[in-house]
């Protein structure tokens, strides 16, 4: 039986690079690959996934309401494996519909994605990955202070931010990886202040 992987990290810590690998190495060795992202995820295109080391890829993207079962049917049936990008902001109902794809169609699928938001907080799509995912690797990343990157910190020019909506689609310019330690202490820079 074919399983379902979660790969999640801090921001940074190559998710996006990991995957768009998988998929040329996969698509090179002839496997047929069905490249999907939810379109929350429109900070490159609806439809590019790009990491910040330059790689990318055309995916085929979905909604907090399509049922991934019925709008990709066809590729899921044609495809050796599913790869999804940016997957904590699909709903807990499309990941059981990924754990069906791997277990039902014997199909692995691939995810990659963040654990919690910059409030420390689970998206719901990572949560049920916990929950339901067969491989879970975690990513690592270095906070400036020497210690494990787990917190996407939101920031502005004032410093740490830590209230506002779950999602503010940004990079480098609004998030940064910092460890726990620095997240309470409202150090961006990994040093005291």
């Amino acid at each position: 039986m074919a399983k379902l992987e979660f790969t999640y990290g801090s921001m940074g810590s190559s998710k996006t690079a990991l995957a768009l690998m998988r998929n040329f190495d996969l698509k090179e060795g002839g496997f047929n690959v069905l490249l999907l992202k939810p379109s929350t995820d429109n900070r490159d295109g609806s439809i590019i996934i790009k990491s910040r080391v330059g790689i990318e890829a055309e995916a085929k993207t979905y909604d907090k309401k399509d049922k991934l079962l019925v709008k990709f049917m066809d590729e899921i049936l044609d495809c050796d494996c599913v790869i999804v990008d940016e997957v904590q902001f699909s709903t807990k109902k499309q990941i059981i519909e990924l754990k069906k794809i791997a277990e039902e169609f014997n199909k692995p699928v691939y995810t990659y994605g963040l654990r919690t938001d910059f409030k420390l907080r689970f998206f719901e799509g990572s949560e049920t990955l916990f929950k339901l995912a067969d491989v879970i690797n975690c990513l690592s990343k270095k906070c400036e202070c020497g210690n494990e990157a787990i917190v996407n910190a939101r920031y502005d020019d004032n410093g740490i931010i830590y209230e506002g909506e779950q999602v503010l689609l940004g990079s480098n310019d609004r998030y940064k990886a910092i460890c726990y330690s620095c997240y309470k202490k409202g150090r961006l820079n990994g040093r005291r202040s």
